[in-house]
């Protein structure tokens, strides 16, 4: 066979191939489907670290634990209006990254009923995560968790501790907002 007509044969099968392995029958479906959203994976509130020593804590969030330096702590109600509890950290992740934790319990009081507010923040140089639990009149609303049935703070004597839902503030546990939603727990010890 003369060079010209091998060559041509040579195109001509290389066409085919690219025609034959373009997937115009669909058979390169990679199984992903488009506008189709895979259920969520259940996010559940880790268990609440063993008490600390004096003057430190530890926090778990998303199932990684850091250790901190407790740098305030007011663990009765201060001068403040509304100021129940307070305490303060920094500490460094095990990726090396710092971090602030703040744990607070807040209340208001008004004719109808008291309302009181728990609130962990952690805030570390790529989020902000936010548990809030409010309770009005002994009912217990937590955006984040809904079968929560008690206050987030459990105070002892010379500290604080609680397990939760996190997520960035302003965001619930629903299904549009979920995706930032982790397990945090702390304690603290004054």
């Amino acid at each position: 066979m003369p060079v010209p007509a091998r060559a041509a044969l040579v195109v001509l099968g290389a066409l085919l191939l690219l025609v034959g392995c373009s997937g115009a029958d669909g058979g390169d479906d990679d199984g992903a489907s488009l506008g189709e959203r895979q259920a969520p994976t259940e996010v559940t509130a880790p268990d609440v670290p063993a008490a600390s020593p004096a003057g430190t804590g530890v926090i778990v969030v998303g199932g990684a634990s850091s250790s901190f330096a407790v740098t305030g702590c007011q663990l009765e109600p201060g001068a403040a209006s509304g100021a129940l509890l307070l305490v303060a950290g920094a500490g460094t992740t095990g990726r090396g990254d710092p971090f602030q934790i703040e744990v607070q319990r807040f209340s208001t009081d008004s004719a109808v009923a008291s309302t009181f507010t728990d609130t962990i923040t952690y805030t570390d140089t790529a989020r902000i995560l936010q548990v809030q639990r409010i309770e009005v009149a002994g009912q217990i609303t937590d955006l984040r968790d809904p079968d929560a049935r008690s206050t987030l703070l459990r105070v002892r004597q010379d500290g604080v501790a609680a397990s939760g839902l996190a997520g960035p503030p302003g965001t619930a546990n629903r299904e549009e907002d979920n995706e930032g939603i982790v397990g945090l727990a702390v304690d603290a010890s004054c």
